[in-house]
């Protein structure tokens, strides 16, 4: 250190006192190592003059880059905002001025050390405060977002719950308005087929004694009116279409009365009912699907087992639960479904020998909008509803086995006594 900068720092130090807490002093050497501090500058780096070792500090602009200024006639190389502390501890951000000779730096900071230090510790409590309420806020705002998911969810879910109710009111609707027609054209079919007998055994007593009678010239007539008129096929041909009209119309019932049993909407509360005519209703809904597609179907139970639950909306469950499989097999395939009871439980099973589920998805395929279908060929809820029908609804539970490849199946447990 050459004279004149020893003079600097001597004079210096005499006006400012050396222990002054106006002012931080410190002797650095030309690789940042602090050599000699007053208790101000010692204060900012963390250290004592007792303990002063020479130790890198932190220094912003560092050194390395007060080594590239250049000296004006003082000395002096930077006069500005300088930043210093330890690397371990707070920093401080003070005014200050940066002087150099070829071998050392003398940083010369004016503050009021005191005071510094409880605006830091302020800054630093504020600073705190800040972090927690940021992380309160990140916590509320995932929170918020997975609200907002689930109200989409749940909205999506009420408008399809919404559709299935009003497809039930309109299903219920339906039978309930083909009922009348179908009773009148139902009894009508018996009037016409008494009265269809009543002339056709007329005809006959007329041709008998008409044949039988002294007077046979009316016979080629009745002969040429029965051929002209094709009496003998008509006779046969109109029991054969009143045979089947009623048939049909014996069909139509038995429609009917299945869109009755599956809607229930007359059955909105827990009602005991026999899960097997429900089941069979359901099936109803889905025959011709079945059928255009040559599926295996095959449904195993008792002949009757009553359950409490309810009905409208169990046979939905089902219902998705059947599509569900109907969806995963190929045509030709095959789909076994049955039901069999223990003390307390009903257990229902939908089995299929489809593609089966990826082990990657099988905790998914519950989840709302949860789909593997292309965009367009379906909501993704079907299995979802069915799931929190059978478990929140019906206090049961489903279980679903399956291997990619081998088929799957959906196994419902519901307990035979639903609580309220």
């Amino acid at each position: 250190m050459d004279d004149q900068f020893v003079n600097i720092w001597s004079e210096t130090v005499r006006q400012l006192k050396l222990d002054s807490q106006n002012s931080a002093l410190g002797l650095f050497d030309i690789d940042g190592k602090l050599l000699q501090a007053n208790e101000s500058m010692c204060e900012f780096l963390g250290t004592t003059k007792e303990e002063l070792q020479p130790r890198n500090f932190l220094v912003n602009p560092n050194f390395s880059k007060l080594k590239q200024l250049s000296p004006d006639k003082n000395k002096l190389i930077f006069d500005s905002l300088l930043t210093i502390g330890n690397y371990s501890n707070n920093s401080f951000v003070l005014k200050a001025k940066v002087f150099r000779d070829e071998e050392t730096f003398f940083i010369f900071a004016e503050a009021d050390v005191i005071n510094l230090f409880e605006e830091n510790k302020k800054m630093s409590h504020l600073n705190q405060e800040v972090s927690n309420l940021q992380r309160q806020l990140i916590k509320e705002k995932f929170k918020l977002e997975r609200t907002l998911i689930d109200l989409k969810e749940t909205q999506q879910m009420l408008i399809h719950s919404e559709k299935m109710n009003a497809m039930g009111k309109l299903v219920a609707g339906v039978a309930h308005e083909l009922n009348n027609p179908i009773a009148f054209v139902y009894g009508n079919l018996f009037s016409l087929d008494t009265y269809f007998n009543d002339y056709k055994n007329l005809f006959q007593e007329v041709e008998s004694k008409i044949r039988n009678g002294i007077d046979n010239n009316f016979i080629p007539l009745i002969d040429e009116i029965k051929k002209k008129y094709e009496i003998d096929f008509l006779n046969e041909d109109v029991q054969d279409i009143i045979k089947e009209t009623k048939i049909g119309i014996e069909r139509v019932k038995v429609i009917v009365e299945d869109l009755r049993k599956f809607s229930r909407l007359d059955e909105s509360e827990i009602k005991k009912v026999d899960i097997i005519d429900s089941i069979n209703s359901t099936i109803s809904i889905l025959k011709s699907e079945i059928a255009d597609r040559n599926l295996n179907f095959t449904f195993v139970s008792p002949d009757k087992l009553y359950l409490e639950c309810y009905p409208g909306q169990l046979n939905q469950a089902i219902l998705n639960l059947l599509i569900n499989a109907i969806q995963a097999v190929d045509d030709n395939g095959i789909i076994t479904m049955s039901l069999i009871e223990n003390t307390e439980n009903i257990l229902i099973s939908v089995k299929d020998n489809g593609i089966g589920i990826p082990q990657d998805i099988k905790d998914k395929i519950f989840d709302p909008f949860f789909t593997t279908k292309p965009v367009g060929s379906g909501t993704g809820l079907g299995l979802s509803i069915a799931y929190k029908i059978i478990t929140d609804l019906h206090d049961g539970s489903i279980d679903v086995k399956s291997k990619e490849g081998h088929g799957a199946e959906f196994i419902v447990s519901l307990p035979k006594s639903l609580k309220i």
